[in-house]
């Protein structure tokens, strides 16, 4: 294709058919010409745009479940009637929410995890399989000591004192079988925990880099709290199940050796114990399903309460400035009883369940006493004896069969609760991720690029029109952009889709590019990559971690890899940052707090936008969407000064609410509802545009503040 060449691409409004995946993360990667770019859920082949279609999928059954308006969860706030949404806001909102209506959920809980363990102990799959043999040789050791204890009562009962030294040497035995036991109890253990942390690492670390691989639409629709419970339910789960094997093998043999043990003392006796414990363990299945699914439900409303009370807890200053405390405990209230409802009924049947298995394990260990005795002194006329060792020996793996019967009702319903949290991140699991997106992008550079009928529509939209409506937009390095609109008129939109952060529904673009003059055709998810190839969008948001101020600033990537320490400083000159920070030591170890509630909402934006600074390093496009809203005129003015020097060969675009800043910058960007309605110079816009002239007449902070405001004149910057 010659240089120059416009590109006109669609995305696609119909997703292929899809199977779900159930319970195991697939791999997706670009494929070749012709082919999908996206492997789903059990194989299932998607288009390259399959990733942002996504939220339209439904389960069977989910149709009907209408989207409530996202203003709905707000109101609930603003007036203090806080109530979790029985609908959610979005189709991945309803998927996030509940679990239960998932297809095959309570299939062989032991077998998914046991499948699961085994597909995350990649690359330790021999450290599993050997702890698993030393942990069951070392029960099948102990399985000798019962039958070594009832050789000792024999040689007494049959020799008298005489028998006293072999009764000797058989409890001996007792102690030896003992020692060799934990002697291959003990390594297998550390093999078996070893491996484990494994697990549990590799679960954490592959959903959370899923998680992070998902557009940023996925997480509009989806609560972050959610996320990260669904996170630490599914690792903790699976990494406690692996380090508990040994407990889940003790019972296997517990529950066979007694078997093979009670046939070779009488065969009778032996077909009786396994009919039995069969018969105890099929009635456990019956109650431990009822016991899962409300397993499952408990962790759906679980999750409801846990993000409700994150949202109290990180929003402290709201809740006590607007007295939302009551509202928010009595909001809490209710969602504990959500909790509670099917806890209530776990914890009758798990009583009644208890009570069945002891009352039945205790009476068949009786009845295979009273049988074995009863088949030996019927049998006394031909010649054989009622030895007490043997009675011992039947009683003794009667009662461990019975232990184990009540192990196995406990176990399983630890399977499935443990296999309930597994699954509960399945919802991230399943979600398709498009190579494209969650690969590395590679580093662009342009000269110019001119973007044509960009259209797009957050999922969740509160309207049917598209958020962002047919945008043009013609941009060249260099030149410096205002951004200026009215609240909701699209603006932090626009900023996140020239981000590549949002694939466009539809977009026709143009970039001349030294590097890739020849641009191939681009989908809309190709068209967001090349963008998040070239631009680096600074948000509004200061989003600190809990960390030194070194740490912040680290914890960001530009497009050529990790920033030098060395910029460090300089980032902060340009940011304004170091004006309040201590002279008297390093200013890089400054401790931050949690949501660095220790620094003013304008020393967080200022260090935000450091690190903005840091990450933009080498971007043709640098995006800042209002990062100094929270900075009085004076700084701000500086700090746009410093940017303007320090990105001048960049093409920078900046979301401003100040007017004076206007005539620093070379062309201003109009939106009007979702639309670019004027793009030139402040001097041509004022005589030949009416809807920046409104703009012009009024306050473009109204609305995002809710107040007028008399804003002070800015110093003169260098331009």
């Amino acid at each position: 294709m010659p240089p120059g060449a416009w590109i006109r691409v669609e995305r696609s409004t119909r997703p292929r058919r899809a199977s779900r995946l159930r319970s195991r993360t697939r791999a997706v990667h670009a494929a070749g010409p012709g082919e999908a770019d996206v492997v789903g859920p059990n194989g299932g082949r998607f288009g390259r745009d399959a990733a942002c279609l996504a939220p339209a999928w439904r389960r069977p059954g989910e149709g009907a479940r209408a989207c409530a308006a996202g203003a709905a969860a707000g109101l609930c706030f603003a007036t203090g009637a806080l109530q979790w949404p029985a609908v959610a806001c979005h189709p991945c909102r309803n998927r996030m929410d509940s679990d239960d209506a998932k297809p095959g959920r309570h299939r062989a809980p032991v077998l998914q995890l046991y499948r699961e363990l085994w597909h995350q102990a990649q690359g330790h799959r021999g450290a599993l399989l050997g702890s698993m043999a030393l942990l069951i040789g070392a029960q099948v050791v102990l399985l000798a000591v019962p039958y070594l204890v009832g050789r000792a009562l024999n040689s007494l009962q049959a020799r008298g004192n005489d028998g006293a030294g072999e009764a000797a040497l058989w409890l001996a035995a007792v102690l030896g079988a003992t020692l060799v036991s934990w002697m291959i109890h003990g390594p297998g253990r550390i093999l078996e925990r070893n491996v484990a942390l494994s697990v549990r690492k590799r679960v954490a670390t592959a959903l959370t880099r899923r998680l992070l691989a998902f557009p940023l639409s996925w997480h509009d629709g989806n609560h972050s709290v959610a996320s990260a419970h669904r996170v630490h339910q599914s690792s903790s789960s699976l990494g406690t199940f692996a380090e508990n094997q040994f407990i889940y093998l003790r019972s296997v043999v517990r529950l066979i050796g007694p078997i093979g043990a009670l046939i070779a003392i009488h065969p009778m006796v032996g077909a009786t114990a396994a009919l039995g414990l069969l018969a105890i363990c099929g009635a456990v299945v019956g109650f431990d399903r009822a016991i899962v699914r409300l397993a499952i439900q408990t962790n759906d409303a679980e999750r409801r309460y846990t993000a409700v009370l994150a949202d109290a807890l990180g929003n402290a200053t709201s809740v006590l400035a607007l007295r939302q405390a009551r509202p928010f405990i009595r909001s809490l209230r209710q969602l504990v009883e959500k909790v509670f409802e099917p806890l209530r009924r776990m914890i009758v049947i798990i009583e009644i369940k208890w009570c069945a298995v002891d009352v039945a394990s205790r009476l068949l260990s009786c009845c295979l006493v009273g049988l074995y005795a009863w088949l030996v002194l019927r049998a006394a006329g031909d010649g054989q004896k009622l030895m007490f060792g043997n009675v011992y020996m039947v009683w003794e793996y009667a009662l461990q069969s019975g232990a184990v019967v009540s192990a196995v009702a406990s176990n399983f319903q630890t399977f499935a609760t443990q296999y309930a949290n597994y699954q509960s991140a399945d919802v991230i699991r399943d979600h398709p991720v498009d190579a494209s997106l969650s690969e590395p992008v590679q580093a662009r550079t342009w000269r110019q690029c001119e973007i044509r009928n960009l259209v797009f529509r957050h999922a969740a939209g509160r309207e049917a029109g598209p958020t962002l409506d047919h945008v043009q937009l013609s941009l060249q390095r260099g030149k410096r952009y205002a951004l200026i609109g009215g609240s909701g008129s699209g603006k932090s939109t626009l900023m996140r889709a020239l981000a590549g952060l949002y694939v466009a529904e539809r977009i026709e673009l143009h970039a001349a590019d030294d590097a890739d003059s020849a641009a191939a055709t681009r989908a809309p998810v190709d068209a967001a990559r090349y963008l998040r190839g070239s631009t680096t969008l600074i948000p509004q948001e200061a989003e600190l971690f809990e960390a030194s101020l070194e740490h912040n600033l680290a914890m960001c990537e530009s497009l050529h890899g990790q920033p030098d320490p060395g910029h460090y400083h300089r980032a902060l000159e340009l940011a304004a940052v170091k004006e309040f920070l201590p002279t008297d030591a390093d200013p890089l170890q400054v401790s931050i707090g949690e949501q660095a509630s220790n620094w003013s909402g304008g020393q967080r934006a200022r260090v935000a936008l450091a690190r903005g600074i840091l990450a933009a390093r080498g971007s043709s496009l640098v995006l800042l969407d209002e990062p100094t809203a929270n900075l009085d005129a004076r700084t701000e003015a500086a700090v746009y000064a410093n940017l303007f020097t320090e990105f001048a060969d960049a093409c920078l675009i900046a979301s401003v609410h100040r007017l004076e800043l206007l005539r620093h910058f070379d062309e201003v960007l109009v939106m009007v509802d979702g639309r670019l309605v004027a793009q030139g110079s402040e001097a041509v816009l004022a005589q030949t545009s009416a809807d920046y002239a409104n703009l012009r007449a009024g306050d473009l902070r109204q609305g995002d503040a809710g107040e007028t405001e008399t804003v002070a004149a800015a110093p003169t910057m260098a331009c």
